[in-house]
């Protein structure tokens, strides 16, 4: 069986396809292609237990996206063009999902990659994902 959490990153790939030219899980390394998503489990936390044999689980969804544009702003109106695109998406996955009860977006950050003539710009974004599973089987809700 496959536990839901892994089931959360494959729906999350599968909802920022075509969002960007490169979508990654989990990667070890910088962007080889821009526009550029990579997503990353960040692990959990036991939110609450309200039923008995139901534990609510808050996972730790963390997106890194990049950009290059030959600009500042324009990498900077990519850059805010590709978050708004995550973010739709993200929860528009809450609404085709039945395993997740809430998606809460948290801060996002922006950072610079100067390199010459090249602007590389960088933003990083966590979503906080409330899913119930059966009290000691993760497979299950």
């Amino acid at each position: 069986m496959i536990a839901i959490r892994d089931q959360i990153m494959t729906a999350a790939e599968a909802c920022l396809q075509g969002k960007a030219a490169e979508i990654e899980v989990m990667p070890s390394g910088d962007p080889m292609q821009f526009d550029a998503l990579h997503i990353y489990d960040d692990g959990q936390r036991p939110d609450q237990r309200t039923e008995t044999g139901t534990q609510r689980q808050g996972m730790t969804l963390s997106i890194e996206g990049f950009v290059e544009d030959a600009g500042g702003r324009a990498a900077l109106t990519r850059l805010n063009a590709l978050y708004a695109a995550t973010v739709t998406a993200i929860f528009a996955m809450a609404d085709a999902s039945l395993l997740i009860e809430d998606i809460e977006e948290g801060d996002m950050r922006i950072n610079r990659v100067p390199l010459g003539s090249t602007h590389r710009l960088a933003f990083s974004i966590d979503f906080l994902i409330t899913f119930p599973t059966r009290r000691g089987d993760p497979t299950a809700t």
